[in-house]
């Protein structure tokens, strides 16, 4: 049977037995973080080739440490010959970065012959991310969205129509901001009275409270061409 404490402690000299264990153990604990991630991943559609990513990049990772070993010499040169690769791939959600080092560092441990280290880290790891999958701070899903609509300056003069309207946003809002407040030259009315543009950074829990929003301002006279852009589509309510 073969003995994993003999090959922590042995970080010179890697036989064909250790590469091939190493690259598998490798693998297993890559796979288990890719599973992990798609099993408590919310996104609709992940990154391409992401999850394959997760389950490979370990493997390099791992034969690259073998390699250097704990020569300065090795590791140097290791260092100018990645220095030469551009690595231009941008993952833009944070979480997938999280995974794609957890993976990196997997590779790391096992490269080094430090199985019980990945292995207990990889664990861990996994089962933190499911308890958050499932814990009341990974369901709360915000919407993030800009509001924006015009008023004629007449109104805002003689009626207290802004601080209804802070009033209906801080009731179906989670957070908000003025973004923009501006004179429109081009709206006027046929008295020839110039509008207030209005725009909003709005932060609601579900969409339904952003047509509550706009079904609400339209109630209130004056306030009209009313839009909500939600930030990750083009909806327009």
């Amino acid at each position: 049977m073969f003995d994993f404490s003999n090959l922590s402690n042995n970080l010179e000299g890697a036989s064909i037995a250790n590469v091939i264990i190493i690259a598998l153990v490798s693998f297993v604990l890559s796979s288990l973080i890719a599973l992990t991630y798609q099993r408590t991943s919310r996104e609709i559609e992940s990154p391409k080739y992401f999850i394959q990513s997760l389950i490979l990049i370990s493997i390099p990772v791992a034969t690259v440490m073998q390699a250097i070993g704990d020569s300065l010499a090795r590791g140097l040169g290791m260092l100018g010959a990645l220095a030469i690769i551009r690595f231009r791939t941008t993952l833009r959600n944070p979480r997938n970065m999280v995974f794609m080092f957890t993976s990196i560092a997997v590779g790391i441990a096992a490269g080094v012959y430090g199985l019980f280290i990945a292995l207990v880290g990889t664990i861990a790891f996994c089962l933190i991310v499911f308890i958050i999958y499932y814990s009341p701070i990974s369901k709360v899903n915000h919407v993030i969205g800009s509001l924006q609509f015009e008023i004629p300056n007449i109104i805002l003069e003689t009626e207290d129509t802004r601080q209804k309207i802070e009033e209906l946003l801080e009731n179906n809002c989670a957070r908000f901001s003025l973004t923009k407040y501006g004179v429109n030259g081009k709206g006027k009315n046929a008295k020839g009275i110039k509008t207030i543009v209005f725009a909003f950074k709005i932060k609601v829990i579900h969409e339904e409270r952003a047509r509550d929003i706009v079904n609400e301002l339209s109630k209130m006279e004056g306030v009209y061409d009313i839009r909500i852009n939600f930030r990750d589509a083009d909806e327009k309510i």
